[in-house]
């Protein structure tokens, strides 16, 4: 799995907000955050969002990927509207879903990895998982793509 574009992908959820073909659900810790629960060419995706007035302001896609040391790992992207970026909102978004996924699965799976590859060129979504993630992350080559990335790893939960 690879970079997709996290905004074309928040472009089309609010597209399908607004027209009113899908409706997120509050979450459960994060009152102010919603999650979509659906498919992503057969694959479960969660998508959490900020949305106000009826704007999705940020979104964090969440898609299992192959497990990692034996535990199930998710990737995730995130994304910003343009006229929202520079207020902490990437950051917010994911931190609040990282907290909403590790309570949610917390009951059954207690320990999960969750990634992101970020493009090396983008300095901002760099920042922001270096913050979330709590480490620099580490180069690769992006298998999707085939352009330098920096890979970010983080172990949710607790150990039973």
């Amino acid at each position: 799995m690879g970079m997709p574009d996290l905004f074309a992908a928040l472009q089309s959820f609010q597209g399908a907000l607004s027209q009113q073909i899908i409706f997120p659900q509050p979450c459960e810790l994060a009152r102010d955050l919603v999650v979509l629960k659906d498919d992503a060419n057969g694959d479960p995706r969660l998508t959490f969002a900020i949305i106000e007035n009826e704007i999705a302001k940020a979104i964090a896609a969440y898609l299992m990927v192959e497990h990692n040391e034996g535990l199930p790992c998710f990737q995730v992207g995130y994304a910003v509207a343009e006229r929202f970026r520079r207020q902490g909102l990437a950051e917010e978004v994911l931190s609040k879903s990282l907290r909403e996924m590790e309570h949610g699965f917390g009951r059954h799976c207690p320990q999960f990895y969750v990634e992101a590859v970020v493009d090396q060129d983008n300095a901002a979504s760099r920042k922001v998982a270096e913050r979330v993630f709590g480490a620099a992350g580490e180069e690769i080559v992006d298998t999707f793509c085939g352009k330098p990335a920096i890979q970010f790893l983080k172990l949710v939960g607790t150990a039973v």
